[in-house]
């Protein structure tokens, strides 16, 4: 279910022209039946959830932290046993939703949201006077989550974010874990990858297109026999403000292996005989 709108105004005042305009839609599904597993917790269950891209919403280890040192590790009375043989300091912690006392697959929890966005979205603007035009638009989107996971370590290097926001012998964090070496640990790799640290809020508000031109003057363009002469300026992808922080929030990837939306500048001459 979902709507759509759009909004609009022109207006004139004397050689100065504008339009503005506001458009959206919301939209949002949800599983009415799914064939379930045969015993899943109530928290696990897709029937009730929205469904993605990639299938029903997927189960994911709800972080909760990262053991600090050894005496945060002498502290823990969770097991752990089952996604891990033995913890070590910078390792994630994850919370025990069923209580029981142990880590396992029973404490993932199927998520209320997806990589699609619930809310996409514009706003238009327009400006005119005399022989000069200014456009401009700004798109955004709402209600989505990425995720990250790079397989990083020997087969290359680590994401920046990552190294700037990692525990350390040096600088122990209790909030960011250590690296991993090509998912060498239990929360980069297997289903316990799944987890809430790796998803990421992917709304965001981005200036996408700004174009600024000038027609010549008739008058002078005809001496010249030419019907119009347009010189402009544009800009595409010039900013974007997104909580991510990490790569572009209209991404689905969650490598980051994709070709990047790249900032363009141009500017031309457009000549009519």
């Amino acid at each position: 279910k979902g709507f759509e709108f759009k909004v609009g105004y022109n207006g004139q005042s004397g050689d100065f022209r504008y339009n503005v305009s506001v458009n959206g839609g919301f939209s949002k599904n949800k599983i009415l039946y799914w064939d379930e597993a045969s015993g899943a917790p109530s928290y696990q269950l897709a029937t009730g959830h929205s469904i993605g891209s990639n299938g029903p919403n997927f189960l994911a280890y709800q972080y909760d932290g990262v053991f600090k040192d050894s005496k945060d590790i002498a502290a823990n009375t969770l097991d752990y046993t089952a996604l891990s043989g033995s913890l070590r300091p910078g390792d994630m912690k994850f919370k025990d939703i069923n209580h029981d006392g142990k880590i396992n697959g029973d404490d993932q929890v199927r998520l209320d949201k997806n990589q699609d966005p619930t809310f996409t979205g514009g706003l238009n603007i327009g400006l005119q006077y005399k022989g000069f035009d200014l456009s401009i638009l700004f798109q955004a989107a709402k209600g989505g989550l990425l995720y990250f996971g790079t397989e990083s370590g020997d087969i290359g290097n680590y994401l920046q974010y990552s190294y700037d926001h990692r525990w350390s012998v040096d600088h122990p964090s209790s909030i960011d874990p250590r690296l991993a070496n090509r998912g060498d640990t239990y929360y980069t790799g297997g289903g316990a990858g799944n987890n809430t640290y790796f998803l990421r809020n992917s709304d965001y508000i981005r200036l996408k297109n700004v174009e600024l031109g000038y027609n010549l003057s008739a008058n002078i363009s005809k001496r010249a026999g030419i019907s119009n002469l347009r010189i402009y300026v544009s800009g595409l992808n010039l900013i974007t403000w997104d909580k991510m922080k990490i790569w572009d929030p209209e991404s689905t990837s969650g490598s980051g292996q994709y070709y990047p939306q790249a900032r363009i500048l141009n500017t031309g001459v457009r000549v009519t005989f």
